[in-house]
């Protein structure tokens, strides 16, 4: 039976990189609270476009951390999600076996809590830098339930794909799934692969919010089509909330951007994230501040 309306829960564009000013992606993310920022870790591209550097990263995470003091808020004035790749998604899924990996990824993800980030997106895929032989066995499953058990104020979101059907299907196996690990269906894995429709199976609306997210290909051409199709496809698996996530469709290639010689460069463009939040605020989705 499908659910009433389902409600817009976060609107993500991911791949917030050194390319971007702070403060203007503070004052986007603290007018329209439904944003979320998504940052993508993967060590061994680290400062290269999509990936920011660990210095771009302490600095957003200094200015937030200002926000709360002046403004006595306990939570960040933002949303942020780490989008997890590479080595980290290799720790996280040898954690119940290896010490060391154990420790690696729990320090890790202690530190971006502490930089203001409450969701991680596990990105288990070979196109991100991951060892996908091993995804179905009990130990990697082990080791992702041992890493959200370890980091309950974190929800871990499951990259849900054809890929990674070893990972998520050994999940749902499990008796009972943890409050803090929902299902993102993606076959796109970051690439801007549309896709060609969104699924309403209902076994992937786990969580007691009753919620799913959404992600390949959306852009600013087409996202006001996404909204619509996910909130019915969402409604018609049962679910609450919804998110969409969109990574290659906020991107421009810039000529001479850095004032570099020669050649394009790839920036992440808030002008086509603000694109899609005025279309989802005329849908009626998020609403725009009082007076605009």
């Amino acid at each position: 039976m499908p659910s009433a309306t389902a409600k817009l829960a976060a609107l993500g564009f991911c791949g917030a990189d050194d390319s971007v000013n702070h403060r203007h992606l503070i004052l986007l993310g603290m007018t329209y609270p439904t944003i979320e920022w998504g940052v993508l870790f993967r060590p061994d591209k680290e400062g290269q476009p999509r990936y920011a550097t660990r210095q771009w990263v302490c600095r957003l995470a200094e200015l937030l951390a200002q926000n709360v003091v002046a403004t006595a808020n306990a939570s960040p004035p933002i949303r942020l999600a780490a989008h997890l790749c590479g080595s980290h998604v290799n720790n996280l899924l040898s954690s119940s076996t290896d010490l060391s990996c154990a420790n690696n990824i729990d320090t890790f993800l202690t530190e971006l809590y502490n930089w203001g980030f409450r969701r991680v997106q596990v990105n288990a895929t070979a196109v991100n830098g991951v060892h996908t032989e091993h995804l179905g066995e009990e130990a990697t499953i082990q080791s992702f339930l041992r890493t959200t058990a370890a980091h309950p104020k974190l929800e871990f979101i499951v990259q849900k794909n054809e890929e990674t059907l070893p990972l998520w299907n050994g999940l749902l196996k499990q008796e009972a799934l943890p409050a803090n690990i929902v299902f993102l269906h993606d076959e796109s894995k970051g690439t801007g692969k549309e896709a060609s429709a969104w699924s309403t199976d209902p076994q992937f609306v786990t969580s007691s919010r009753k919620i799913v997210g959404y992600a390949g290909g959306i852009k600013p051409t087409n996202v006001a089509k996404v909204a619509q199709d996910t909130m019915k496809a969402c409604q018609e698996s049962g679910g609450k909330e919804f998110w969409i996530d969109m990574e290659s469709g906020v991107r421009s290639k810039v000529i001479g951007a850095s004032g570099k010689e020669g050649g394009e460069e790839d920036k992440f463009d808030l002008s086509k994230c603000y694109e899609c939040i005025d279309t989802i605020c005329e849908l009626g989705l998020i609403d725009h501040p009082l007076g605009m």
